[in-house]
């Protein structure tokens, strides 16, 4: 009796599987740390563009209906927190009762609501690096109190309050001229990301 051929079997050897293994691992190790870089650029980024598109909508609203637009930081969308950390969120609203003693109440309208966002700290600063807590646009579209400001978008390390702008990850900052022009530029590695 013939006995017939035995198929040969197909698979790796363990010697080849290990090889694929540790090669699979020296390719995530390099692989991770850039990925978390992008990842981290990518929030400032993001959080960076959804400030300049609220600076501009309450620019906007406040020349085109002729009156008082207002951004604060905002943990819930119906009060403004007082302090200058806007990576917990922010407020966009048409303020009802202008004046020195101005504030969001439930007269004001609410035009938009940010959410929070991890890893990323934002900080509204004056042209000194002072800490402010809102800011206003007139009917013509300027700055109320007719100065410069910056928003300081950069990445938060685990642990901070405050974010740093590094070379492998830099900051972004929004800056709004007196005239209520809003513009976009990095943060040199180093550089001041607030108070």
């Amino acid at each position: 009796m013939i006995e017939p051929k035995r198929a040969r079997s197909r698979g790796f050897t363990l010697i080849e599987l290990l090889v694929a293994i540790v090669v699979l691992a020296i390719l995530a190790g390099i692989a991770l740390p850039n990925f978390r870089d992008f990842m981290r650029r990518s929030a400032v980024t993001s959080q960076a563009n959804a400030v300049l598109a609220d600076l501009q909508y309450a620019r906007a609203d406040a020349a085109t209906r002729h009156v008082i637009g207002m951004m604060c930081a905002s943990t819930n969308g119906t009060a403004c927190t007082g302090t200058n950390a806007f990576e917990n969120g922010w407020v966009v609203y048409r303020e009802t009762a202008p004046g020195p003693t101005a504030s969001f109440g439930s007269g004001d309208e609410v035009l938009r609501v940010a959410p929070s966002t991890r890893d990323v700290s934002i900080r509204l600063v004056n042209g000194t690096g002072a800490a402010v807590t809102s800011v206003g646009f007139n009917q013509e579209g300027s700055v109320l109190g007719n100065q410069a400001l910056s928003f300081l978008v950069c990445p938060l390390p685990a642990g901070a309050t405050v974010g740093e702008s590094t070379d492998r990850v830099p900051g972004a900052e929004v800056l709004l001229s007196a005239s209520g022009r809003p513009s976009v530029r990095r943060i040199a590695p180093g550089g001041s990301c607030g108070s």
